[in-house]
């Protein structure tokens, strides 16, 4: 197994510099929010029915975070969606607003749900580095954030995923659409420092939580549990997993969970080899959920698997959003390591996409 320790022979390993982009999601976030919330909008764009966004894969990231953030705030002023296939929800009109939204710019579902939106008479804006999406959004001159995206060297869409999720975050609020201000991205980017500090190439195992749990966590098929506001973040940690670390791994949200998890666990008996289900704690969780959290512990324990827990330290519910993924990024950053695979790897989903397009 490869030594976390050794520092020269991670930095070989990771060719396409993901751990420069690790390092730098603070200022991902930084520059995000500050950009998104400059752009200038249209007064019509504050007075929606509804807001889909279309989004795929990494480039969904922030509106399944903001969806669980905020869907239930008494203050957000219209539903959000995620749409990620290629038909946009049959309700959609001109009193919707469509967000595209693509690391690349060239996600043929995204693109396909622009063309949509257009002959719904939707209101669109976007989020993008460039691609397709850009020269779409320029051309028919839709207010829209479009990034350089220089804090994240990887050119990885999920390894850039401050950008995604600032980006859409800082939209919505200047649009008045979230309760979300500045005081707030600037705690989250000032925890997120120092948590760098803590899960860095330089810091040893023994005082590293991702060095600890990836080296737990090899030959292992993670399972995250988690509650309410934390359910996009588990999907934005699960997926790197698959992508980053080339692992597969799962999560299950309390309490949807508890109305069917908990009689699958008695086959197949050899499950108990391999299954580690990994509960993330926040003292942010309603209460009842938190009585939740703690009952499906036992029936895991008494199940006879293994599990571990994750115990979230920042203030608010945005922060540890913030805090788990950057922990889960790591963790599988680490993982590709010890499995001696460049993280930014991806061939099998080039091998996908590669193979549809002689298709379509």
């Amino acid at each position: 197994m490869i030594n976390l320790e050794d520092s020269a022979k991670i930095k070989n390993i990771d060719s396409q510099r993901v751990f420069d982009s690790l390092i730098q999601l603070p200022e991902q976030c930084s520059q995000a929010w500050k950009e998104s919330f400059a752009i200038d909008f249209p007064e019509e764009f504050k007075k929606v029915d509804n807001i889909i966004v279309a989004g795929m894969g990494g480039s969904s990231y922030g509106v399944r975070i903001v969806k669980s953030l905020y869907d239930n705030s008494l203050t957000t002023n219209a539903p959000i969606e995620l749409a990620n296939d290629y038909f946009l929800p049959g309700y959609v009109s001109n009193n919707s607003l469509v967000i595209l939204s693509s690391y690349s710019g060239n996600t043929e579902e995204t693109l396909s749900l622009a063309k949509e939106a257009q002959k719904r008479k939707a209101k669109i804006t976007g989020i993008t580095s460039g691609g397709k999406l850009a020269y779409f959004l320029k051309e028919k001159s839709y207010p829209a954030y479009i990034f350089n995206p220089q804090f994240n060297p990887s050119g990885q869409p999920r390894i850039g995923v401050g950008y995604m999720v600032m980006g859409l975050a800082g939209m919505l609020s200047k649009l008045n659409l979230i309760p979300l201000d500045n005081a707030e991205i600037k705690r989250i980017v000032s925890f997120l420092s120092q948590k760098t500090i803590l899960l860095y190439i330089g810091n040893k195992t023994k005082d590293n939580l991702a060095k600890k749990l990836a080296v737990e966590l090899v030959e292992k098929i993670p399972v995250f549990i988690v509650a309410d506001f934390l359910a996009g973040a588990a999907y934005a940690v699960r997926n790197p997993f698959h992508e980053t670390g080339k692992q597969f791994a799962l999560y299950f949200v309390i309490p949807e969970l508890n109305h069917h998890l908990l009689e699958g666990l008695s086959y197949p008996k050899v499950m108990k080899q391999s299954l580690v289900f990994i509960f993330v704690n926040s003292d942010l969780y309603d209460e009842r959920n938190k009585q939740r959290m703690f009952l499906t512990k036992e029936i895991v324990v008494k199940n006879g698997f293994e599990f571990k827990e994750i115990n979230l330290q920042s203030l608010t519910a945005f922060a540890q959003t913030m805090e788990f993924i950057q922990l889960g990024n790591w963790i599988t950053f680490y993982l590709a390591i010890l499995h001696n695979v460049d993280p930014a790897y991806i061939p099998w989903v080039n091998y996908f996409k590669k193979k549809l397009r002689r298709r379509l």
